[in-house]
């Protein structure tokens, strides 16, 4: 986080986006050796990576919460609109009458190839029922 300005929030976001989902794609050893192995053994497989980044996140002072689905737990952090030029073009935001006008990233964590700001169809359509509803 050193190497990342203070002023670069969507590069700390990423950076620790980053750092995440790349952990998760190492297999875990029979016994655990450091505190996120702990986390994601407490927490398990399928919230692990949401509650390992969103505690992450928060410790840096975002504003990031976990949303579940029933496909998916991933993390929701709340963007500036100035954040947002910044975002890469397949990033979509989680809006909704219950945001009130709030720009909300999601961060999928479970894997490395997963890009920052994008959500597998399912969950996306599962939310736009929500929505809808």
């Amino acid at each position: 986080m050193r190497r990342v300005p203070l002023e670069d929030r969507l590069g700390r976001l990423a950076s620790v986006f980053t750092f995440v989902s790349h952990l998760m794609d190492v297999p875990l050893p029979e016994r655990p050796r450091d505190g996120a192995d702990v986390l994601l053994a407490l927490a398990g497989a399928r919230d692990g990576p949401a509650v390992i980044l969103a505690a992450l996140l928060q410790a840096l002072g975002e504003k990031a919460q976990l949303e579940h689905t029933r496909e998916v737990v991933f993390v929701r952090v709340e963007l500036q609109l100035a954040d947002l030029r910044r975002l890469p073009p397949h990033a979509v935001l989680v809006l909704g009458r219950a945001h009130r006008g709030r720009y909300l990233l999601p961060l999928d964590p479970r894997r490395a190839c997963s890009p920052l700001g994008f959500l597998p169809r399912p969950v996306r359509r599962a939310l736009a029922r929500r929505l809808i509803a």
